[in-house]
Parts: C-alpha cells; sequence; structure tokens
C-alpha cells in the first residue's frame, strides 16, 4: 500500500469514529487530495497531448520537407534527361552540317542548330536552378530531422514517464473517490448538500477553524457567546461573517503558551 492511499484510509477511518463536523474536516480534507490529484492529473495528461501535437508537427514537417524535396529532385532529372536528349540531337544535326550540300537545307539546318543552342541554354540553366534548389531544400530537410530525433529522443523519456505516472494516479484518484463517498454518505442529506454548496461558493473550502475567537475563513472575530457555544457544543455552527461552517479544536499546551505570550 502507498502512502498516498494509507494516508486516505486514515482519514476515512478518522472520520468514522468522528462527529458531523469533524466528519465534515475529514472530507474537507479528502476533496483537498482528490482535487489536487486531479489536477496534477490533468497537468500531465496536457503536457502528454502537447507532446504528441509537437511529435506530430515535427513529422509533418519531415515528410512535406521530403516530399518538396523529391518533387525538385524529379524535375532536376526530367531537365537534365531533356538536356542530355537535345544535346544529342545537337550532335546529330552537327554531324549533318557536313553532309549537306544544298544551301536552302544548310541554312535551315544552321537555324535549327541556333534555336537548339538557345534552347540548350535554357535547359542548362534550369537544370543549376533545380540543383541549388535540390541542395537547399536537402539542407532544410537535415535540419528538420535533426529537429525531430531532439524532440523525438524528449518525447521518450517524458511520454513514457508521463504514462505510468497518469496510470498510477488514476487508481488512486479512483480509490480516494470510493472513499470520499463513503465519508459523504456517512452524513445526512441536507449537511451533505449544505456542504457542497459552500464549498462551491467559498473557494474550495468550506469548514474552518476557530483560533482565539477568530474564523480562519475570513480572519475576522466571531461574538464572545457564540465562541462559548461553539466550544461547548458539537453541533454544526456557521460563521456569521463568511457562513462557512466552523470546528473548534482545543489548542495543544504548547501551543497555548505560544499564544498567550
Amino acid at each position: 500500500m502507498t502512502i498516498e492511499k494509507e494516508g486516505t484510509r486514515a482519514l476515512e477511518q478518522q472520520a468514522e469514529a468522528e462527529s458531523e463536523v469533524e466528519r465534515l474536516a475529514s472530507l474537507q480534507e479528502l476533496d483537498r487530495h482528490l482535487r489536487d490529484k486531479v489536477e496534477t492529473l490533468a497537468t500531465l495528461e496536457r503536457e502528454v497531448a502537447a507532446m504528441e501535437v509537437e511529435l506530430a508537427t515535427h513529422r509533418e514537417g519531415v515528410t512535406a520537407a521530403r516530399v518538396q524535396r523529391d518533387a525538385r529532385d524529379r524535375e532536376r532529372r526530367e531537365s537534365e534527361a531533356r538536356l542530355e536528349d537535345e544535346e544529342s540531337k545537337m550532335k546529330d544535326r552537327r554531324m549533318r552540317l557536313n553532309r549537306v550540300r544544298n544551301e536552302k537545307e544548310l541554312g535551315a539546318l544552321r537555324r535549327e542548330i541556333e534555336v537548339g543552342k538557345e534552347a540548350n541554354q535554357q535547359l542548362e540553366t534550369e537544370v543549376f536552378a533545380l540543383l541549388q534548389a535540390v541542395e537547399t531544400l536537402d539542407a532544410a530537410l537535415v535540419e528538420r530531422e535533426g529537429a525531430l530525433a531532439a524532440v523525438e529522443e524528449k518525447a521518450a523519456t517524458l511520454l513514457v514517464g508521463h504514462r505510468d505516472r497518469i496510470a498510477a494516479l488514476t487508481g488512486e484518484v479512483d480509490g480516494e473517490r470510493n472513499a470520499r463517498d463513503r465519508v459523504a454518505n456517512s452524513l445526512g442529506t441536507e449537511l451533505r448538500g449544505k456542504y457542497e454548496q459552500i464549498l462551491a461558493r467559498r473557494g474550495a473550502t468550506a469548514v474552518v477553524s476557530v483560533r482565539n475567537g477568530t474564523c480562519q475563513g475570513c480572519h475576522l472575530h466571531i461574538p464572545p457567546q457564540f465562541f462559548n457555544e461553539l466550544q461547548k457544543s458539537r453541533s454544526i455552527r456557521l460563521c456569521p461573517n463568511c457562513h462557512r461552517i466552523l470546528i473548534w479544536r482545543p489548542e495543544p499546551p504548547a501551543e497555548a503558551s505560544r499564544t498567550a505570550r
């Protein structure tokens, strides 16, 4: 049994032997423990979700960068193939140039060669630009892959640790909810409803102690006669100022002597 479970059971056992106001105080303590764990659980779940989103974003970025690089590289290969084909045609034209004897055909072939030269120059420029683009995209892809690797390394530790903690906390929360329900069910329906109402209205604090005649919820003095009755009675009483449920416990001797000084 964990320390948290032992503490929860101790609070539950304490509540079973107490007056209603003491049980309300124990119920509030159980509620506090439960609220803290639920908030911790929600924080862990948000961090897991955020890490999963971050991982997905980086993976999508790597995929997009790879697709873009591959598309440009495909364009480069296609342009190089066209350039190679045009250069082969140009070589054939030059070979034909030596065999042509007709001036008309010779002129037409020379114009064809000039047009081919211009086309080849354009293709060479296009291939060079595509080569540069591929190199730039390669560098961007390497950078994105490095960022992804760093996030994956971070996530490997965080996600495992958080998921283990979430599983453990989920079990603890279920157990504490059961303990809380048992203590709450030991109270009357009307009193439990009053407690829940004050709890919701007063910032999750429904039961407060009284020390030296001062409510520890609103920090205002309560009437002396009211305080005297509170010390003598075990019935439920509300602070006249903040309307929280009051609980009075005799101060330990050491604490009382320090207060007196």
